[in-house]
C-alpha cells in the first residue's frame, strides 16, 4: 500500500513538473528552421531568424548537438530530459557594430571590448531547462531574459534544449563576469552552470 502511495506521489509529482515546463515551451505557432539537421523553433518575428539561415550559429548547434549524441548513453529516459550542457555562445553589442563575438569552448573571456544599449548575451541549453529555469547575471546584476527558441537536435521534432537570448544593457556596467545556470524542470537538484567574463 505505502509503495503504491508513493508511485502515485511520484508520477503525480513528475506529471505537474512536466506539464509546467511544456506550458510555458510550445512549438505550436513557431516557425520550424533546418540547419544541419537540428531544428529550430522561432517566434515568427524573431531577430536571429536570418542568421541562423545565413549559417551564423551552425558552430554553435554543431557543439550542442555533439554534446546531446554523447550525453545519450547517460540520459535517463524520461519526457523531460534532464539538464546535461549549459554553454555561452555569443556576446553582442553595439560597440562591435552590433555584431556577435563567438565564443569559443573553454574560453574565458571575450577578445573584444563589449557595451552600449544593444548588449545581449546567447546560451544554449541541452535538456529540459530553458526559459523560467534557466537564471543569469552580469556582474552581479540579473540579466533580463529576451526569449527562448526550442532546439530539436535529433530530427525528431521534439524539443531538446534551448537557446536563450539575454540583455545585459541594465543597469549599464562595462565588464564583469557574465554567469548562466540552467536547471532541470524535473529534478532541481541537476544544474549545469557556464561563465565569461566580458571586457
Amino acid at each position: 500500500m505505502t509503495k503504491r502511495i508513493f508511485n502515485l506521489a511520484l508520477a503525480s509529482v513528475l506529471s505537474c513538473g512536466i506539464a509546467f515546463g511544456s506550458e510555458n515551451y510550445t512549438t505550436e505557432g513557431k516557425e520550424k528552421i533546418t540547419r544541419n539537421g537540428v531544428n529550430i523553433f522561432l517566434e515568427t518575428n524573431s531577430p536571429n531568424k536570418d542568421k541562423i539561415i545565413r549559417g551564423d550559429f551552425d558552430k554553435a548547434l554543431e557543439a550542442l548537438k555533439n554534446g546531446y549524441e554523447k550525453n545519450l548513453k547517460t540520459q535517463p529516459k524520461a519526457s523531460a530530459p534532464l539538464v546535461t550542457q549549459a554553454l555561452i555562445l555569443y556576446v553582442c553589442s553595439s560597440k562591435v557594430n552590433n555584431q556577435c563575438e563567438e565564443i569559443q569552448d573553454g574560453q574565458t573571456q571575450t577578445q573584444y571590448d563589449h557595451d552600449g544599449s544593444f548588449f545581449e548575451v546567447i546560451t544554449a541549453v541541452e535538456g529540459y531547462g530553458g526559459g523560467s529555469y534557466d537564471k543569469a547575471k552580469f556582474a552581479g546584476n540579473t540579466a533580463t531574459q529576451l526569449y527562448s527558441d526550442g532546439v530539436d537536435l535529433n530530427g525528431d521534432n521534439i524539443v531538446d534544449g534551448f537557446i536563450d537570448y539575454w540583455d545585459i544593457s541594465k543597469p549599464a556596467n562595462t565588464n564583469g563576469t557574465f554567469e548562466f545556470t540552467a536547471t532541470s524542470i524535473n529534478n532541481p537538484a541537476v544544474s549545469k552552470s557556464a561563465s565569461i567574463y566580458i571586457k
